[in-house]
């Protein structure tokens, strides 16, 4: 199946209150009308089941495929198919996509927190273009933290320096191929795009002869190759179980918040606290990566690195005692990124709430003059400790990342209180401090209202 090009949505996580999601109430909710489907940005990762053209059944692959959601928080469904016959009643179709989904993952009808949506494309016009744009479920989850999860995503960033593709930390390039192969003469000039799941990579030198003899250069081109050596480089791309009927596609989409919070915003003597839990290694790439650009010898500062109580079970975790917090005073690169690996490495799975409010109270202990706050917080995660906010005063800039459509209502709390702000990938919010009780404010498209002092979403 043929895809289109894929690009950007947005969303929101709410961990509580389980209710009956029906599928009559899904399939009677207003559509979006959208020319062609596009991903969100947003962090986490997207699980592709694709539907033919007018069918509703899975295959036994899809089916296999929904076991990486047992154990992960899944925040987002959306129905995706084309506006072809124009403005057709597609309800009974619909209704049997869903029954077929609710057949192989019940869990999701049983979980209010989680957002359906239906998606009609209007770019097909003709029944040979709509029935080549994708049909099927878009499922947007993020994995649970494991015991071992801190230590892969520590060595999943030192890749990504390394390799100096921070800015696309998890970007699939929107890679729609099972096999692809490249030549190249020198690797290190090749700009390579990172692979989604089920890929591997195989470099291979081959001499140009026999890259000519495979039809990998063209016989006209061979002068050209033999310029540079006898040899080139082979790259082939390809997924691991084979290209016959895989039947799904695992997307990790880019979600380049602090790439552009930061390029926004002089910021380069603040005092940076950063939530290094989860699946926040993506944006602390960018972090260290706007560092190299922007560090100077000149004037030290501090930085304060947290993972939510560093390995200890949750029956453990004492709220406002939590631990895990890591802090360095420097103007050194290699200092920050050490400091900052050994907070990953040292942290573990556990709930999904942080200690937003322990770090912030820490960083105001060890540097009570600093005055410029900048916190880089997971809109996927709620604040822990929110019940301290009252031992804590600081405006703080609150870099949010993971945000689709709502905000997590503790950060809106903790930004309005401590007269911050929060900022978003293309929008900063400074206004929060000036509500009043009862009064509403719109952000992304939807409204809040402070209610006692709490943000209620309408």
């Amino acid at each position: 199946m043929r895809l289109m090009p894929l690009v950007t949505l947005i969303i929101f996580i709410s961990l509580k209150g389980y209710c009956q999601n029906s599928i009559t109430s899904s399939v009677t909710a207003k559509e979006i009308f959208r020319p062609y489907y596009e991903l969100t940005e947003a962090g986490g990762k997207v699980l592709y089941l694709p539907m033919d053209y007018g069918r509703s059944d899975f295959s036994n692959n899809q089916k296999e495929a929904i076991k990486r959601l047992e154990n992960a928080v899944i925040v987002r469904i959306d129905l995706v198919y084309s506006d072809y016959p124009a403005r057709t009643d597609f309800s009974l179709l619909t209704k049997k996509r869903l029954e077929s989904l609710q057949r192989i993952i019940p869990k999701v009808f049983l979980d209010k927190s989680i957002e359906f949506r239906k998606i009609r494309q209007t770019i097909g016009k003709t029944q040979n273009i709509a029935s080549g744009l994708q049909h099927g479920f878009f499922i947007y989850f993020r994995p649970l933290p494991t015991k071992t999860s801190g230590k892969k995503e520590a060595r999943k960033l030192k890749a990504l320096l390394a390799d100096g593709e921070a800015e696309k930390a998890g970007d699939t390039n929107n890679v729609t191929w099972c096999s692809q192969i490249t030549i190249c003469v020198d690797t290190n000039k090749v700009n390579l795009p990172v692979l989604p799941e089920e890929y591997t990579r195989t470099i291979t030198k081959i001499s140009v002869k026999k890259a000519v003899s495979r039809e990998l250069i063209e016989k006209e081109s061979e002068k050209e190759y033999l310029q540079f050596g006898d040899s080139v480089f082979c790259i082939e791309d390809k997924r691991e179980d084979g290209c016959d009927e895989v039947g799904y596609l695992i997307y990790t989409p880019v979600d380049s918040t602090v790439t552009k919070v930061f390029k926004r915003h002089n910021w380069k003597n603040s005092f940076i606290v950063v939530d290094v839990t989860g699946s926040m290694y993506p944006y602390t790439a960018q972090l260290l990566k706007w560092l190299q650009l922007t560090l100077t010898d000149n004037v030290k500062r501090w930085f304060l690195f947290f993972n939510d109580g560093d390995s200890k079970d949750d029956n453990k975790k004492v709220i406002g005692k939590t631990g895990g917090i890591y802090s360095v005073f420097t103007n050194k690169y290699d200092e920050i990124e050490r400091t900052i690996i050994t907070a990953m490495e040292n942290g573990s799975g556990g709930d999904l709430p942080e200690n937003n409010i322990e770090a912030l109270i820490e960083s105001d202990r060890i540097c009570s003059h600093c005055d410029s706050i900048v916190m880089i917080a997971d809109n996927w995660a709620p604040v822990k400790d929110i019940s301290f906010l009252a031992g804590y005063h600081k405006p703080v800039k609150i870099v949010l990342c993971g945000v689709f459509d709502k905000i997590n209502k503790d950060y809106l709390k903790l930004a309005r209180e401590t007269k911050g702000s929060i900022h978003l990938i293309e929008e900063d919010i400074y206004s929060l401090s000036l509500l009043k009780e009862g009064e509403t404010i719109k952000i992304h498209g939807v409204t809040y209202k402070l209610i006692e002092g709490n943000f209620v979403d309408m």
